[in-house]
């Protein structure tokens, strides 16, 4: 989709007080952009270890992690769920248990919404009970754009008692004209050969 100056305004919204911290390990262009395309559109789930790596290398502190659920649509189209790849390799290397806390209650793809519906986010609900002693939880997910995917997964974890909810991508794809979530550390690290 192209952003016109309209629509850019629109994204320029206050940071979202239900994700604490958020970060990207890489922008999304060039290689590491190549890497998550791969693994979404060319189901080349060996480049899990590559970007787990990675995001182990820069993932903020945490008790638990679990990931941002793609849709039952996309499962069945890819035969996998990047972000659960993701947030189980994550996890593995962070020394953490990962569990599912939610699922994805709608099939549209954000890259097929229009603005608004990009803005407001799919759909989420929580999966088993409420969670014990307020955990700081580490949320997974592959890409980064207006945050609204993010911000949705976030509010039904605080409301299913996380104490703190980090967020940790493998890229933050720029939206031309818009300034970054002040919140947000990209960082541009080497890719490993």
């Amino acid at each position: 989709m192209r952003w016109g100056r309209d629509e850019i305004e629109k994204l320029e919204a206050p940071p979202d007080a239900a994700i604490d911290r958020l970060v990207a390990v890489w922008p999304h262009a060039g290689e590491p952009a190549g890497l998550v395309r791969e693994l979404k559109y060319g189901r080349a789930t060996s480049v899990v270890t590559e970007l787990a790596e990675a995001m182990a290398a820069k993932a903020p502190e945490a008790d638990l992690v679990t990931w941002v659920p793609a849709s039952s649509a996309r499962r069945r189209q890819r035969g996998f769920d990047q972000g659960e790849l993701l947030a189980h390799a994550v996890a593995r290397r962070l020394r953490l248990p990962v569990k599912k806390l939610l699922r994805r209650t709608d099939d549209v793809a954000q890259t097929a919404r229009e603005l608004e519906g990009r803005l407001a986010g799919p759909d989420f609900a929580p999966v088993g009970r409420r969670l014990r002693f307020k955990p700081t939880v580490l949320l997974v997910d592959d890409v980064y754009t207006t945050g609204s995917t993010m911000r949705s997964a976030a509010e039904v974890l605080r409301a299913r008692a996380a104490g703190s909810v980090h967020g940790l991508v493998a890229t933050r794809a720029a939206i031309p004209g818009r300034q970054a979530d002040s919140r947000l550390e990209v960082y541009h690290l080497p890719i490993s050969e």
